[in-house]
C-alpha cells in the first residue's frame, strides 16, 4: 500500500513539476529574447498583494511600448508576482509574448529571474526519475556483486548528475535574483 501511495504521489508531483518546468522554460525563452516583441516596460505603480506583510509579493501596473513605437502604441499590462517593488516611473527592457498580457523582463536580470524556477523543477523531476530508475532490494544486492554496474544503475547515475548541475545553477540564479539592482 505504501509503495502504491508513493507512486501516486510521485506521479502527481512529477506532473505539477513538469507543468511548472514548461511554463518557466517558456518565460525563460521570452526573457532570453528567443521569441516575442522587444520593447520597454514603464512602471506606473507596484503594490504588495500579500496582506500579511511577511512575504511580499508585488504586482505592478504599467505600459509596454514596443521598440520603435510611440506613446500612443503603449499598451497597459499588469505584471503579476514580479518579486520586486519597482519605483514608480522606472523603466526596463522587456519582451511581450504571443498574448498581449504576457510581458517578461528581458536581458540578464530577466533570465536570472526565470532560471532558478527552471532549475528547481529540473531538480525535482530528476530526483523523482532517479528514485523510479535506481535498482531496489534484491536487484541492488545483485548489483553490488557485479563488476560492471547495470544499464539501469548507469542511467540512474546519469540522472543524478543532472541534480548535481541543476542545484548550483538554481541556487546561484536565486541569489543573483535577490541581488538584482532595481531600475
Amino acid at each position: 500500500m505504501k509503495r502504491v501511495l508513493g507512486w501516486v504521489c510521485g506521479v502527481l508531483l512529477a506532473l505539477a513539476m513538469a507543468f511548472w518546468c514548461v511554463t518557466a522554460t517558456a518565460d525563460l525563452a521570452l526573457s532570453a529574447g528567443l521569441y516575442g516583441t522587444p520593447g520597454t516596460y514603464k512602471v506606473e505603480s507596484c503594490y504588495d498583494t500579500n496582506l500579511s506583510g511577511k512575504n511580499s509579493s508585488y504586482d505592478c501596473d504599467g505600459d509596454f511600448t514596443p521598440d520603435g513605437g510611440t506613446a500612443s502604441d503603449a499598451e497597459y499590462v499588469e505584471l503579476s508576482d514580479t518579486g520586486h517593488d519597482y519605483p514608480d516611473g522606472s523603466e526596463f527592457d522587456a519582451r511581450q509574448g504571443i498574448e498581449p498580457e504576457t510581458v517578461q523582463r528581458a536581458g540578464f536580470w530577466g533570465v536570472v529571474g526565470e532560471l532558478w524556477q527552471v532549475a528547481v523543477s529540473v531538480v525535482v523531476l530528476a530526483v523523482l526519475a532517479y528514485q523510479a530508475i535506481k535498482p531496489r532490494g534484491a536487484d541492488r544486492r545483485r548489483e553490488d556483486h557485479r563488476r560492471e554496474p547495470s544499464r539501469r544503475q548507469k542511467t540512474a547515475d546519469r540522472v543524478g548528475y543532472a541534480v548535481l548541475v541543476a542545484v548550483p545553477v538554481g541556487i546561484l540564479s536565486w541569489i543573483a535574483m535577490l541581488a538584482e539592482p532595481t531600475p
